[in-house]
């Protein structure tokens, strides 16, 4: 581990900082700020550092930065296999900001105070890094984990898409047009692994929206006996009161008609 802290009193562009690439380990550097603003580039990200922010690169890519006026920032770099085995950190998408919260603040902190020991224990020496190690390195995982994806199997993650799947369709199975395809664009998956993910149900993810549909359509018929039955087919998301009549046939047995006389 190697804790430094620096002081910039101009503005100017620095590309690297401290080196951290003497080695062949790979390693995690945070950047914590103290005061001023600090523009930063790694890889293809860019962004403005303010006091509190904390960002995390990963040693491979270089980080850039150019400070506007008097610049203080502190931090740590780590081989990144030293702070977790855990593939959420070691796999992570680098670089990452870290959110305001305590967890953030207490590592600034712990930084800040190891530092100053360091730079007045007798001899310069780091008698302290024993014991910051542990800390800052539970601290630096655990700030980690409040923004890189939960670890999930291949069953968890299939049983997240299919609340997702439901939750779109509740929300805009009304909708003329929305289909598979509208849930596999605002999912961001292919057609293909949409349906096989929801295989177990019948009749696959366009039965699940006509399923809604109808149970829509249903409750319009009771509680709007003045509609139409092509406006409630329009209002509950069918195309055409026809198709509308051939999934209440296919689902409840009845026709539209039938079920709004039978339930009046």
């Amino acid at each position: 581990m190697h804790l430094y802290g620096t002081l910039r009193t101009s503005s100017g562009v620095e590309r690297g900082g401290e080196d951290f690439t003497r080695d062949a380990h790979e390693k995690l550097i945070a950047v914590g700020m103290l005061r001023g603003s600090l523009k930063y580039r790694n890889g293809k990200h860019t962004g403005v550092l303010g006091p509190g922010d904390v960002l995390v690169v990963n040693s491979t890519h270089p980080l850039v930065t150019a400070s506007i006026g008097v610049v203080e920032t502190l931090g740590m770099a780590v081989p990144i296999h030293d702070i977790s085995k855990d593939s959420r950190v070691t796999s992570g998408q680098w670089p990452v900001r870290l959110p305001e919260s305590a967890l953030t603040s207490a590592f600034l902190a712990f930084v800040g105070r190891y530092l100053v020991e360091d730079a007045t224990a007798e001899g310069g020496g780091q008698v302290s890094s024993g014991l910051a190690e542990p800390v800052l390195y539970d601290l630096l995982r655990s700030a980690l984990l409040q923004v890189v994806p939960a670890t999930m199997t291949p069953a968890q993650q299939s049983l997240r898409l299919q609340a997702a799947v439901h939750d779109l369709i509740e929300k805009y199975h009304v909708l003329q047009g929305f289909d598979a395809d509208s849930i596999a664009r605002a999912l961001h998956i292919s057609r293909r692994k949409l349906y096989r993910d929801l295989a177990e149900h019948g009749d696959g993810v366009a039965g699940l929206i006509a399923a809604r549909r109808v149970r829509s359509a249903a409750a319009i018929l009771l509680e709007q006996p003045a509609m139409s039955l092509s406006e409630v087919s329009a209002a509950a998301g069918f195309g055409d009161a026809t198709t509308m009549r051939r999934h209440f046939l296919s689902k409840l047995g009845v026709t539209p008609a039938d079920y709004r006389r039978e339930n009046a």
